[in-house]
């Protein structure tokens, strides 16, 4: 009993953290399966991380004390950014959605890497970027992933049939006399959310395996949208938590281990549907 208490006083900011991001990222994930944005949400994961980089250069030239705000704005500042550049590229001749998120995801990586290199020596190392260090998270992370995971339900609370109806047909969403744009929106800034808040716990490449595996582990199994939103999240919370115990366990990354565990799981639930 000793160790056990010894064990959450050390790492309860960790565990709280894999199980606020693991929530709130399978619950916008399952919003991003619905409405077909996860390819947008890979191309954004890797948006975010030249932005984190100069964040973290930022806080450190004007702000050292507020290392984690900046890291999170200069995140989201990226992640909008190359947004809009994707969409600009998406309305080229000739050049699908697709192939726009393609070109954010292969300049958002180079960018980063660009940044990570021409701004040596950086206060955080460039590994805690790509798949995080969750047992280095302090109370503003948790914080942020806390409120994060409360506007992604607040959202589903308020909009769910909306949603669900824009995610299943578009023309018909459009002949009820409602506009889709505002319904968009709210799914691409809670799926840009989601990663920024994720990076500290699985950095900016792993956060995509726990927006894009729940949902598509539960989805052979839910014959309903409110099954899919319901159970993505308790999906996610159990990969956080798996990897993040195994990761201790045999000395390992938290954020590499949730991903191979997201792969393991996803690759049982269709090998169990095909039986």
């Amino acid at each position: 009993m000793r160790v056990v208490t010894e064990w959450w006083l050390l790492n309860h900011l960790a565990v709280l953290e894999v199980v606020l991001v693991g929530a709130g990222a399978g619950l916008i994930g399952a919003l991003a399966l619905m409405h077909r944005r996860i390819f947008f949400a890979e191309a954004v994961s890797h948006a975010a991380f030249p932005g984190a980089v100069l964040g973290v250069v930022a806080g450190a030239a004007f702000a050292p004390g507020y290392l984690t705000l900046m890291l999170f704005a200069g995140a989201l500042v990226g992640c909008v950014g190359l947004s809009w550049v994707m969409g600009l590229v998406s309305r080229l001749p000739g050049v699908s959605s697709q192939a726009a998120a393609g070109i954010v995801l292969s300049s958002g990586f180079g960018l980063g890497y660009f940044a990570a290199t021409w701004f040596q020596p950086l206060p955080l190392r460039v590994d805690s970027f790509l798949t995080g260090s969750v047992l280095t998270v302090n109370s503003t992370d948790v914080t942020a992933a806390a409120i994060v995971l409360c506007l992604a339900a607040a959202a589903c609370w308020w909009a769910a049939p909306a949603l669900t109806s824009l995610a299943f047909s578009r023309d018909l969403f459009r002949a009820s006399g409602a506009k889709p744009s505002l319904y968009d929106a709210t799914v691409l800034l809670l799926v840009t959310l989601a990663i920024v808040v994720a990076i500290p716990a699985v950095g900016t490449i792993v956060s995509i395996s726990l927006l894009a595996a729940p949902p598509a582990i539960v989805r052979p199994w839910v014959r309903s949208p409110a099954l899919l939103l319901l159970a993505s999240p308790v999906v996610g919370v159990v990969l956080g938590g798996v990897g993040l115990a195994s990761a201790q366990l045999w000395g390992l990354s938290s954020g590499g281990m949730i991903a191979i565990w997201a792969g393991v799981a996803y690759c049982a639930s269709r090998l169990g549907t095909r039986r």
